[in-house]
């Protein structure tokens, strides 16, 4: 498969775990032009362990003036009015910026600002593999700090593994197995989709239906003839959201992201993470929309 590169920040709002946060108008605007949808917004300001920087009237018509839906402005108003009792007027000088979540980050902002070339960086990337992937804090943070476009991708696109299990020489570690959760499997116009998850292993692969128990299989790596991701063309870069497994031989197997509807693709993304970590010889074929 050629490599993806998904939406960034939709991935990081729907999926990640992350701390609690206060939310501004700047915030929002980045998220926007990161893709982000109205609902997964929503979503974020109404999420109560967050809260909202106070707002002046001059907050919302930027707002409204770069298009974002009134129902979030209102949110935003509502949290505002509740988040800060007391609305105290920042300094309009020496702004702090934005501090990013994953101390990495800072770590490649210093590397980049050294002079340290793109291609190295991906390089070193790739090879050492990530154990999260940047939260929106974190992007904003290196757009602010003028990181290459080339290597917050390869940030998305590097293998997933758990922290501390690089091995020596810069290789990642690898996990012997990796469940993918929040998938659909499609199963075609006169049946009802199913929900579920996937675990895989370098022998094997198992589907557990969400629904019905019996409904669950498992199929063999060895008969894997290609893999097919769909994706949509953004101006951020590919939004993979359905992969179908083509097999040799019987039926093939179609896996789509359960918040696909809601802008999210996190699921699918991992699972072509992992295909290529543990069936790198798989063909993967990308069809773009």
């Amino acid at each position: 498969m050629k490599k993806m590169f998904p939406a960034l920040v939709l991935a990081v709002l729907a999926a990640l775990p992350v701390a609690a946060e206060e939310l501004n108008v700047d915030k929002i605007l980045a998220a926007q032009s990161f893709g982000v949808g109205a609902d997964a917004m929503l979503a974020k300001v109404n999420d109560p362990a967050n809260t909202v920087a106070p707002m002046t009237a001059a907050d919302v018509d930027r707002l409204r003036a770069a298009g974002i839906p009134e129902a979030v402005v209102s949110a935003l108003q509502a949290k505002a009015s509740m988040s800060a009792p007391v609305a105290q007027p920042a300094p309009p000088t020496a702004p702090t910026g934005t501090q990013p979540d994953n101390p990495r980050a800072i770590t490649i902002v210093k590397a980049v600002q050294a002079g340290t070339s793109e291609a190295l960086i991906v390089n070193q990337i790739m090879q050492a593999g990530v154990n999260q992937r940047p939260t929106l804090n974190d992007l904003i943070y290196m757009k602010e700090n003028k990181v290459p476009e080339g290597i917050i991708r390869a940030l998305m696109e590097a293998p997933l593994v758990a922290a501390g299990t690089t091995a020596a020489g810069g290789k990642a570690g690898v996990p012997t197995e990796v469940t993918v959760d929040g998938l659909v499997r499609t199963t075609g116009l006169f049946s009802k989709n199913r929900t579920g998850k996937l675990t895989l292993t370098k022998d094997k692969i198992d589907w557990m239906d969400g629904t019905n128990q019996a409904d669950s299989f498992e199929m063999f790596p060895a008969g894997l003839k290609a893999v097919e991701a769909k994706c949509l063309a953004r101006a951020e870069g590919k939004f993979c959201h359905e992969v179908t497994f083509e097999m040799s031989k019987g039926d093939d197997f179609t896996f789509v992201d359960a918040k696909k509807d809601v802008g999210g693709n996190e699921s699918i993304q991992k699972l072509l993470d992992t295909v290529k970590t543990f069936y790198p010889k798989v063909p993967i074929v990308e069809k773009v929309n």
